[in-house]
């Protein structure tokens, strides 16, 4: 199984968002992140990268 952290980045800073997200769906352009737990948060932004190798992350970059 495949579990990331999610990061939005601005800028130069990275804060992370939600850990243990095991599905992202993009609808109307926006992102919709659910963890493991159910959790679920949206996000607006524009995908940066995704890591799933070393770090396991994703991270969405959104505008100062």
């Amino acid at each position: 199984m495949c579990i990331a952290t999610v990061y939005v980045a601005t800028g130069a800073k990275r804060k992370e968002v939600m850990r243990d997200v095991v599905r992202i769906e993009v609808e109307d352009g926006r992102f919709r992140l659910l963890s493991l737990l159910g959790e679920e948060k949206w996000l607006g932004g524009r995908l940066k990268s995704i890591d799933f190798w070393e770090e396991h992350t994703v991270i969405i970059e959104q505008s100062e």
